[in-house]
């Protein structure tokens, strides 16, 4: 009768929520410098490639669309992310950002410009409200003349690992916003889906000395359980590496859950 004792007490001491994998060879075979974070939500278990890193804020670029629209939803500055359009400026950036954009659009093409026409109309106030609300990152947005550049060239930064947290969060539906607000969000954020599986993410590109930072955030649902990954690279040559964030987060989910997911962008 002892032995099932000592391993039930075993079972109960055991914690999935630090247990870790490394994923790394996904990234120094490639040459890369970043980290990448994968935790499945039924047990907390988490694959991480370079820990150190996973613990290091940056700024979020264009991951920050995703609280930057719920934010847009919750205040008001947008109503419905399909009928309302944002009036393009007449100032030429090349490909589909050079249009009106509504909130769908502007998210789906990650079109910097809308976004940060929405920030001002949120303004620096509301905007400081909600980050602090939602504990994400450093939670530093700025004086107000940064309230539409705080996500792209700092001061907010915030970690793999935190970015993993918030999305859980989001996932989760636990964050202080309406609940259609937090549906219409997820709903933006879907990127693929296939036989028994939906993908979810947005991808963020800093400009920075040396080598930008590419960014690849979001989770993957299963029928059975949901992988919650961030994934950011040093970017030396940014033209072709952007290339690579999809595809190496879609590489660890399929490592992690054996599913064709295919390469992405």
């Amino acid at each position: 009768m002892r032995l099932p004792v000592l391993l039930l007490a075993a079972a109960l001491i055991w914690t999935p929520a630090v247990h870790a994998q490394d994923v790394g060879d996904l990234l120094t075979e490639r040459g890369l410098t970043g980290t990448l974070v994968v935790e499945r939500l039924s047990d907390g278990r988490r694959w991480t490639a370079n820990r150190e890193r996973a613990e290091e804020r940056f700024v979020p670029a264009s991951t920050f669309k995703i609280p930057n629209s719920l934010i847009i939803l919750e205040t008001g500055v947008v109503a419905d992310p399909d009928t309302e359009f944002l009036t393009w400026d007449g100032t030429a950036r090349g490909g589909n950002w050079d249009q009106d954009q509504n909130l769908r659009l502007g998210f789906a093409r990650s079109a910097v410009w809308a976004y940060q026409e929405w920030a001002r109309r949120v303004g620096h106030e509301r905007m400081t409200n909600h980050v602090a609300a939602i504990g994400y990152g450093n939670g530093d947005i700025g004086p107000a003349a940064q309230v539409d550049q705080f996500w792209l060239t700092g001061p907010l930064e915030i970690s793999a690992r935190e970015e993993v947290d918030f999305l859980t969060r989001l996932h989760r539906r636990d964050l202080p916003f309406r609940a259609e607000v937090m549906e219409t969000v997820i709903d933006l954020m879907e990127r693929d889906r296939g036989a028994g599986w939906v993908l979810r993410g947005k991808s963020g590109w800093a400009l920075r000395d040396g080598a930008d930072l590419g960014w690849f955030v979001g989770w993957l649902e299963t029928p059975d359980d949901v992988y919650v990954f961030a994934l950011n690279i040093d970017m030396a040559t940014p033209e072709h590496d952007r290339h690579l964030r999809e595809p190496l987060a879609r590489a660890a989910l399929e490592h992690v859950t054996g599913l064709t997911l295919g390469s992405g962008d």
